[in-house]
């Protein structure tokens, strides 16, 4: 990197957000055991909005937008980060008060009756995920065989309506015992670890056909319960931070390694993986080269393409609807969108690409004026870290989830993600009545169960 003096013009908000970022994450490191999903927020956003787009080299597809769109996009993710402080700062609890709510809630879960009710959870979600997996291959008339032998994307988009989006949605259900495990005694610390590296396997070698965020996911979440469930020391932080690391570069690994899936036998995809080859140019591919999707949104709306006027958030009031059936009401997918406006995908494959948390605001809200939308993201996602710690319905609602949100959330996908949110609502409050039934004493079946899941913090 050039002196600041003769720097390019991306240069300097791009150190700027870097610095910033490193700063928020200090700030934050000595009250890790109630903000780690704010140091993950943080820290990621610094590494690929700040620290990647000055790491990345010449031989980077972000070359192609010019370094006029490239010093907006960094101007832009420098801003848009002290916007998303701001929301943090608006919505946080004091720390005293996130304390005391959080211990009431680990109080009801060390008891006799909580264990119950996380055991019952764990292999009912467990059971429920598996299900639900057999389910979706059920009503794509697939077998195992042919996701074993078929490529990628092969039956990724044979769906058959509503049926088939709500069976794959109840596959969130896998993330649960992932969660819920760790604060259940220590041979299910040990079953939970053993469950997260089968669920690995099948979902990226068979069900998801390397798909990465499932298992990076299912980590981040384990993470998440353990910073809750214990005091987080230094040593700890330093441990998590090696393991969040070396998740990141496995899963850049892999990234190259899922092209030779089918050709390449287990030995030689392992020698890949720690082959220093695999991982040349790390800057410039996914996810840390997402930046690039932001500097594609800068330079190809208005310019070329007008802005999709809240597209992805107009398409969260009308989601119960038929994109098909009423392409008046609901706007067509903006992921599949940007992909064919800003990198030219090709149509017919429908391949989702997130033009990233930023780039998204920047599409949907007429550029600049998108910052303001990201205090309310802020506010959003402090609220939600927040509520994780609190009731026993936050708990086991967000909690699961915390993982793939914090793997996904830089790419943006808002409507993706209100649809996660929203149909997972009902699928744990529906399974967490049934656990709290089943636990509870027969006297106090009807009376208990609303107390437990939302006045735990009361």
């Amino acid at each position: 990197m050039q002196f600041l003096g003769v720097a390019k013009v991306f240069e300097t908000p791009s150190l700027l957000t870097t610095i910033t970022s490193f700063l928020i994450v200090i700030r934050l490191l000595n009250r890790l055991s109630y903000r780690f999903c704010e140091v993950i927020f943080f820290g990621s956003y610094g590494l690929i909005f700040g620290l990647a787009p000055l790491m990345q080299s010449f031989h980077s597809p972000v070359h192609r937008f010019g370094d006029e769109a490239r010093g907006e996009a960094a101007w832009f993710a420098f801003l848009g980060l002290l916007m998303l402080f701001v929301g943090f700062l608006f919505a946080n609890q004091p720390d005293k008060t996130t304390k005391i709510k959080r211990d009431k809630l680990l109080v009801f879960l060390q008891s006799l009756r909580g264990q119950k009710f996380l055991k019952l959870l764990f292999w009912s979600t467990a059971c429920v995920a598996i299900f639900a997996q057999f389910l979706t291959m059920y009503i794509k008339g697939i077998s195992i065989g042919d996701l074993i032998n078929g490529g990628r994307f092969e039956f990724r988009f044979r769906n058959t309506g509503y049926l088939t989006v709500m069976a794959s949605h109840l596959t969130s259900c896998l993330y649960v015992p992932a969660f819920a495990g760790v604060f259940l005694s220590r041979k299910y610390q040990k079953i939970t670890i053993l469950y997260m590296a089968l669920m690995s396997v099948l979902f990226f070698f068979v069900f998801s056909k390397g798909t990465r965020s499932i298992p990076l996911a299912m980590v981040v979440s384990y993470i998440v319960a353990l910073c809750i469930r214990y005091p987080i020391s230094w040593r700890q932080a330093t441990k998590f931070l090696l393991i969040g690391c070396c998740c990141l570069m496995i899963s850049i690994g892999v990234y190259e390694l899922r092209r030779f899936q089918k050709s390449t036998d287990l030995f030689h995809g392992i020698e890949q993986l720690v082959s220093f080859d695999t991982y040349e140019g790390v800057w410039d591919r996914d996810p840390l080269g997402y930046s690039t999707n932001l500097v594609g949104a800068v330079s190809t709306f208005p310019r070329f393409y007008p802005f999709l006027n809240g597209a992805s958030y107009r398409r969260m009031l009308v989601f119960y609807l038929s994109e098909a059936q009423f392409p008046d009401w609901k706007p067509p997918d903006t992921n599949i969108q940007f992909g064919l406006m800003v990198h030219n995908r090709n149509e017919a494959l429908k391949v989702t690409c997130p033009p990233s948390i930023l780039g998204d605001v920047w599409i949907n809200f007429w550029g600049w004026p998108g910052l303001l939308v990201l205090v309310v993201h802020g506010i959003l996602y402090a609220n939600m870290f927040n509520k994780m710690q609190s009731t026993l319905f936050g708990f086991m609602w967000l909690g699961p989830l915390s993982g793939r949100f914090l793997v996904l959330v830089q790419r943006g996908e808002p409507y993706e993600n209100f649809m996660l949110f929203l149909l997972f609502m009902f699928q744990i409050l529906f399974l967490m009545g049934l656990c709290l039934w089943f636990t509870s004493p027969k006297k106090e079946r009807w009376s208990v169960n609303a107390y437990h899941l939302f006045g735990l913090s009361t």
